[in-house]
């Protein structure tokens, strides 16, 4: 397992190292300079949306340099295989969320700027995303192949940003949006909820994922 996620590191590290500076700066400047609302959602996006991007370039880069086929050949388990792929993702996402965090505290205690709750659902609805960017990406490269990542790529970047716009039509038709629900105001609890559904379908995207690659002919 380790070797497989150094691998996946080491296929990437540019990327990450680029992205991270990008997923910090970015943020910090947004929270400093500009006033808050819809701007604060933006920097918890930016956050953690760039971190995230090189765990899905990585399968982009397995597809070109045949390594997901060769991949197969080699004494590891399957299972291994589909594992350090979901756990590399969510390395990658904590990551984004840490950056998230320092950006805030550097705005806070650094500048005495104080970001609106604009932030935190922000952070709420930019993981149940990405979560689901997952969802849709992952299963789909073991059916359609690593050599068709961009088009699965674009997918599921597009796929999760509709399946969230979607959602959130849903839930603005059923509840109040100037209600309390549960001690939070209504985007705070459409967040909380977003993210627990999409919590629960990553989940299942990695049995899924594990079925499918264990099935997969090279």
């Amino acid at each position: 397992m380790k070797g497989l996620l150094l691998n996946q590191y080491y296929s990437v590290q540019k990327s990450i190292w680029v992205y991270a500076l990008l997923a910090f700066v970015i943020p910090v400047v947004i929270l400093i300079f500009f006033e808050g609302g819809m701007l604060d959602r933006l920097a918890a996006f930016v956050a953690i949306g760039f971190m995230v991007s090189p765990a899905l370039e990585v399968l982009k880069h397995e597809g070109k340099s045949g390594w997901s086929k060769y991949m197969a050949t080699l004494p590891i388990s399957r299972a291994k295989v589909v594992q350090s792929h979901y756990l590399f993702f969510v390395l990658l996402l904590l990551v984004g969320v840490g950056l998230a965090g320092a950006a805030y505290f550097i705005a806070t205690q650094l500048f005495n700027q104080v970001p609106t709750d604009y932030f935190f659902v922000g952070i709420l609805s930019i993981i149940g995303i990405v979560l689901t960017s997952g969802v849709i990406t992952y299963p789909l490269t073991y059916i359609l192949g690593a050599e068709k990542s961009d088009m699965i790529l674009l997918l599921g970047m597009g796929g999760s940003i509709g399946v969230y716009l979607l959602t959130f039509t849903v839930f603005s038709m059923v509840f109040n949006k100037e209600g309390t629900y549960f001690g939070s105001d209504a985007d705070l609890f459409f967040g909380l909820l977003f993210i627990g559904i999409t919590l629960i379908v990553f989940v299942l995207s990695y049995i899924v994922s594990l079925i499918l690659y264990k099935r997969k002919e090279f």
